[in-house]
């Protein structure tokens, strides 16, 4: 296979030559080919496929050298091979005597690529791990994410009821298999010997694991028919707390809750993540990232089935996950499930009707949301190295115009453009290999920090690795960029021999020379503006989203999650439980006020319910669905939520004859727009003769729960003292340091019986956690265009102190005729003005493109935000005059007579 890859790309550079050489010469240059790579092979695959690379750049650049001399082929003596060891060998001494007399410059280039080819592998191999590596199942491209559509509330992923998964699973052949998880992880607590441990749980149903296809490290996973309380662990569970033993597998533990012991079945190897927290739903009840164990979701029992035992319709909680059928595609898949669910809509359409379905790949499922964000870096990324490659080829382009009469001599003597052109790629090919080797350090040291920087939250992070994709991507980039950056001193190399040794050649030659620099420059600026352009979006975009009002105060509040001792049965026991906690923690040092939630704004995710309104006659389907929370104590006390209508729970509320609810300014205007929503009765859940009606006692300010860039959806609030919860979210305001009361947290939770708190953390962190993806990005993005506008200035620079350089004589001569130094300086600012002035308006179109694109990651300003667009290309001006400054000054202070003798 390779063989015939090698021959394949020889052959497309075969076809550089004239038509004429190939015709006399064609068969012995293909002769040497094959002989050369024979030998090669000889020695490995990796030389084989570098001196293939290398022997078809080579045949490009002399095959092009040749036409454009215009050769007759035909009349020629024959040439010898393009390149032999020999000549090879001869070159990299050369190269190396070269970057041996210029040291700085040789340590600053490969110091400079090695930046550039390091940060460029150390995004890719988060990008790859992210995005590119296929998901740790088996046969992953065959894998499906199912959701139901709620079309009423404009929702397309809700969790699927048990019913519809029953029916999809049944009707639909498309799939070999249809298995489902809860939407949703559970914190339990697990007894050990050393105490009992919190740790994330996830149901499945008995064929997951067979669907997924990964082997388990130690026993087996989940079947049908195994004991509804078996558990299966996961890799870093059995580390933690079993000492990686593998006799744990038989063994039984105790879950607090569980109806009797749970038995081990086996344990998962250690790149086994499932469920993703991207595969999850809207709700849950713990902020963990991945699950610690498996358990049984039991198909006949608790939500799954309602009251005739017949699976539930109107509970939507699972998220299924299909395999394919062999030959099966996903369209198909797609437009089975849409006809059972139409078909269902109208079957049910008490729970059905605007209920359609979502289905996608499950790769799709995990990483869609986060893929603009990676590919926008790895863009940028890539954009600051192309940068650097157009600096250092302008640097490349003045060390071959002083290397102009040496190769002028050389062509005199016989040598072709093509040798010449073989000298000046070996040089260049050898930097950037060297870059490469120290893009690899960087890489090392660079690609943790990458990770450490990243949000945690971002999936399949943990599987970034430093493997053979990521070598080979190192190795390719690093040919590429000693390709692309040797390409502009190659170029300028082919027309040496003719213009070294004549006066009239060096003019024509220092003035293509320049429009070459000139244009390189441009090219600099122009995608400089366009990484400031999408670092300033994002950047203003950041900042729209921290002016953001998140409906609550975050300073100076300590939040934790705090479990119920399992011996308080009733809820009366419960109750207590709570009402000592916060008297203990309110008459703690610096506390102002104690509250709870069973689900803390941006540190945990939601529970919805529908909801009925009395007085009104709305189909089962067609309910509203409601984000439902309970406050416990002085919740809105403690995180400051205004009251904007009525009053909120009080513990007068505890002899109440009715049930009580609060709701948002949210759920007031959609519900209840133009009337008062104070006074009016409503009913959780799905309509049921004894549900008891709740009467709305206030309205309060909206709260972004789940992200500031969300709009605040209804919510509707019931008190801890119509069923106290067993593991809420406590709130604890201080009047100091909120980190400090950890301890006394701590202390007293124990004092009264119950198990540490977990989950422990600032509000103020929590707010800053829900921002790390786009904290991360702006982070990034800033650093690439800083980056970018200091490679812009040292172009622009670098650029101008050469043609300084080179039109010393001209200078001279124009201040011997009368010119005065201001007037040299406003022409030679004025060309670098010229310079970044074409580069700002082509980068400005290349930036409007960009910005639709990232549209997505944008928030509070449109893609052609006017203070963006005109900012930019107004610092990239003053950069270019700030860089043309230095070597202008100098010009402007020359004094003609050393001027004319130059």
């Amino acid at each position: 296979m390779i063989a015939r890859a090698l021959g394949v790309l020889h052959r497309f550079a075969y076809l550089a030559y004239p038509r004429e050489f190939r015709t006399h010469f064609g068969a012995e240059l293909s002769d040497i080919y094959e002989r050369r790579i024979a030998q090669a092979r000889a020695h490995g695959r990796l030389r084989a496929a570098v001196l293939a690379l290398w022997l078809s750049a080579d045949a490009v650049v002399t095959g092009l050298s040749m036409r454009g001399e215009r050769r007759a082929f035909h009349s020629t003596p024959r040439r010898k091979a393009p390149m032999s060891f020999d000549t090879l060998a001869a070159d990299v001494k050369l190269a190396f005597r070269r970057l041996a007399r210029a040291p700085v410059f040789a340590a600053v280039t490969i110091l400079t690529l090695g930046l550039g080819i390091g940060a460029n592998t150390a995004i890719f191999s988060v990008a790859h791990a992210v995005l590119l590596n296929p998901l740790p199942y088996r046969e992953p491209s065959g894998l499906v994410s199912v959701w139901s559509n709620n079309t009423h509330q404009h929702e397309p992923k809700n969790p699927v009821s048990p019913a519809n998964w029953d029916a999809f699973k049944r009707e639909a052949s498309s799939f070999a298999a249809l298995e489902a998880t809860y939407s949703f992880l559970v914190n339990v607590q697990l007894e050990l010997t050393s105490g009992k441990q919190v740790v994330a749980a996830s149901a499945v149903t008995s064929g997951m694991f067979d669907l997924l296809g990964t082997p388990a490290l130690q026993g087996r996973g989940l079947r049908a028919g195994d004991d509804p309380n078996a558990i299966v662990l996961s890799h870093s569970l059995w580390t933690k707390f079993f000492s990686a033993d593998p006799r744990v597998v038989g063994q039984t533990v105790t879950l607090t809750g569980a109806p009797g012991p749970s038995l081990i079945l086996g344990v998962m190897p250690a790149d086994f993540v499932f469920p993703y927290k991207s595969m999850l739903g809207a709700s849950g009840f713990t902020r963990a990232l991945s699950a610690d164990l498996w358990q049984m979701l039991p198909p006949n029992t608790g939500r799954m089935v309602d009251a005739a035992g017949q699976p539930s319709r109107t509970i939507h909680m699972l998220a299924p996950i299909g395999r394919l059928r062999p030959g099966a595609t996903v369209q198909q898949a797609r437009a089975e499930l849409d006809t059972i669910a139409a078909r269902r809509a109208t079957e049910f359409t008490d729970t059905n009707a605007g209920w359609g379905v979502t289905t996608l790949p499950l790769h799709e499922q995990v990483v869609g949301r986060v893929r603009p964000a990676v590919l926008l870096l790895l863009g940028g990324v890539g954009v600051l190295l192309l940068m650097t490659c157009l600096n250092i080829a302008n640097v490349l382009l003045a060390r071959a115009t002083s290397a102009q009469r040496d190769l002028a001599v050389r062509a005199a003597l016989g040598a072709s453009g093509g040798r010449l052109v073989q000298q000046s790629l070996i040089e260049t090919l050898m930097l950037a290999a060297l870059g490469g080797l120290a893009g690899t350090l960087v890489v090392v040291a660079g690609t943790p920090l990458v990770v450490a920087l990243a949000p945690t939250d971002l999936p399949r992070l943990g599987e970034t690795r430093f493997g053979w994709p990521v070598v080979w991507f190192a190795l390719g980039i690093s040919a590429i960029t000693g390709l692309v950056v040797g390409m502009v001193p190659a170029i300028a190399t082919l027309g040496a021999r003719l213009s070294g040794l004549g006066e009239t050649h060096r003019t024509t030659a220092s003035s293509g020379r320049q429009r070459l620099r000139a244009a390189l420059v441009v090219s600099e600026i122009a995608l400089a503006t366009v990484l400031a352009v999408g670092a300033t979006l994002l950047v203003r975009s950041f900042v729209a989203v921290m002016r953001v009002d998140p409906g609550f105060e975050a300073a100076h509040v300590l939040t934790f999650q705090q479990s119920v001792p399992g011996r308080l049965q009733t809820a009366g026991a419960r109750l207590t439980f709570l009402d000592d906690l916060m008297t203990k923690l309110r008459a703690a040092p610096g506390v102002t006020s104690v509250g709870g939630t069973t689900r803390i704004p941006l540190g945990s995710t939601q529970v919805t319910t529908q909801l009925t309104i009395e007085g009104r006659d709305v189909p089962l389907a067609k309910l509203p669905e409601v984000d439902m929370r309970r406050s416990v104590g002085d919740y809105f006390t403690v995180l400051n939520i205004p009251v904007l209508k009525g009053r909120v729970f009080a513990d007068s509320d505890r002899t109440a004859t009715v049930g009580l609810a609060v709701v948002n300014a949210a759920l007031a205007s959609q519900l209840f727009a133009g009337e008062d929503a104070v006074g009016r009765r409503v009913k959780m859940g799905p309509p049921a003769p004894n549900a008891p009606w709740l009467e709305i006692i206030g309205v309060v300010g909206d709260v972004h729960h789940t992200s500031l860039e969300d709009t605040p959806r209804p919510e509707i609030y019931i008190s801890y003292l119509q069923g106290p919860p067993t593991s809420p979210f406590m709130a604890v305001r201080t009047s100091g340091d909120p980190s400090a009361l950890a301890q006394a947290v701590r202390d007293t939770a124990v004092s009264l019986g119950a198990d540490p708190p977990f989950n422990v953390s600032t509000l103020a962190g929590l707010r800053a956690d829900s921002m790390a993806l786009r904290r991360f990005t702006v982070l990034l993005s800033g650093l690439f265009g800083v980056l970018a506008l200091v490679l812009a200035a040292v172009g622009i620079y670098g650029v101008l102190a050469l043609v300084v350089a080179e039109r010393t004589g001209e200078v001279g001569v124009r201040m011997a005729l009368g010119a005065a130094p201001s007037q040299i300086l406003s022409m030679l600012v004025g060309y670098a003005g010229r310079l970044g002035a074409m580069g700002a308006v082509l980068g400005l179109g290349a930036g409007l493109v960009v910005a639709r694109i990232a549209r997505s990651l944008l928030f509070g300003i449109q893609p052609t935000d006017a203070v963006t667009f005109v900012a930019v290309p107004v610092l990239l001006f003053a950069v270019a005059l700030a860089a043309a400054a230095i070597p202008a000054r100098r010009a402007a202070r020359i004094s003609p007579t050393e001027a004319m003798r130059s």
